[in-house]
């Protein structure tokens, strides 16, 4: 088989510095484009890849037709019209985290996906740890009924939203404060807890049906500090907390622990290890494989890869990640009006 023809749609830091190098090492994909309205920085990420191709728009992009597969890795509120847009072309679709900030644009993609018949993945990490598929596995047919669920997500993202007025440096080599701007759609909720929540969708197989919150913006325009308590549907009850203030040199915590009738499952997100603890009190530990056991960063674009060719799953699909989205969105709704709100439920399967 031939080489995935891929274009990369955006040319900051994530796409730069972590998509490019992996489609590299991969050896299956041909980066034959990138996208981007700021022609002078995709130019120069270009001539530096030997990337034949450069467009400033989607539409010219898809109009050109050298592309089997498209990452996405823009602005938040950018990714829906660009996902739906190349989905509607026929092209393969990676679309990095939150996929969109509304539910009913996730759910709207979702449909498309499934209707057109073309892989739409988004770019979690987490899932790719050696050990996550015997968590998903356990906490779905190990553990007995599903209790209670307990998130932690501690970060230092907050320097990113205290800048995000900040002219954006054209280097594509670092970060870019605007994009975490509210206008963007920026905040923790967005940014960051939708790593674990992401998990938690995707290794419990459930939506959450409804969700109380309280956030603290910290004095910015974004939210910074996250807390709620939901109520999965098809029972047991969760909490997450997350905050993006800086936690100098404390220790950053990504964990989740999903407590059954029967064992308890406590991961880590960012090593990858996982505890199982049974009734009796006997406890027993994974370790993730060496090379897996950081955050994967990697992985999602080759793995997108390897999808396309039939010769992996997808293990960070699209269901549970837009459950993920409706859960964000309810969840600040929750925190502005401290009422409890009723999540979206996902649409039925397209056939």
């Amino acid at each position: 088989m031939t080489a995935v023809r891929v274009a990369l749609v955006g040319t900051g830091w994530w796409a730069t510095a972590i998509h490019l190098p992996a489609l590299r090492d991969c050896g299956d994909a041909d980066v034959v484009a990138v996208c981007d309205p700021d022609l002078s920085r995709a130019r120069r990420v270009a001539e530096k890849n030997g990337i034949p191709r450069v467009f400033a728009s989607i539409d010219e992009l898809i109009s050109a037709g050298t592309a089997d597969a498209v990452i996405i890795a823009t602005p938040h509120v950018t990714h829906f019209p660009l996902a739906s847009a190349c989905l509607d072309a026929g092209l393969h679709v990676l679309v990095e985290k939150p996929m969109t900030l509304t539910a009913a644009d996730a759910f709207a993609l979702v449909e498309k996906a499934e209707r057109v018949g073309r892989h739409l993945a988004i770019g979690y990490t987490y899932q790719y740890a050696s050990t996550a598929p015997f968590v998903r596995q356990a906490v779905q047919r190990g553990i007995g009924d599903l209790v209670q669920v307990v998130v932690e997500f501690t970060s230092n993202a907050g320097d990113l939203y205290a800048r995000a007025s900040e002219a954006d440096d054209e280097r594509p080599d670092a970060p870019h404060p605007g994009a975490y701007s509210r206008a963007n759609g920026g905040g923790q909720a967005h940014t960051q807890l939708t790593h674990a929540m992401g998990m938690l969708c995707w290794a419990t197989g459930r939506q959450i049906a409804e969700v109380s919150a309280f956030t603290d913006d910290r004095g910015l325009d974004v939210d910074v500090v996250d807390a709620a308590a939901f109520r999965f549907t098809g029972g047991g009850i969760g909490v997450a907390a997350s905050t993006g203030t800086d936690v100098n040199g404390r220790e950053v915590r990504h964990h989740v622990r999903y407590i059954g009738t029967e064992r308890t499952i406590e991961q880590n997100l960012l090593s990858g290890d996982v505890r199982v603890l049974s009734e009796a009190g006997e406890i027993e530990t994974f370790t993730a494989d060496a090379g897996g056991s950081t955050y994967r960063s990697e992985r999602p674009s080759q793995a997108f890869i390897e999808l396309i060719r039939g010769i992996g799953p997808n293990l960070s699909p699209v269901r549970p990640a837009a459950a993920t989205v409706a859960f964000l969105e309810a969840m600040l709704e929750a925190a502005r009006t401290g009422r409890r709100v009723v999540v979206p439920q996902l649409p039925p399967i397209v056939r």
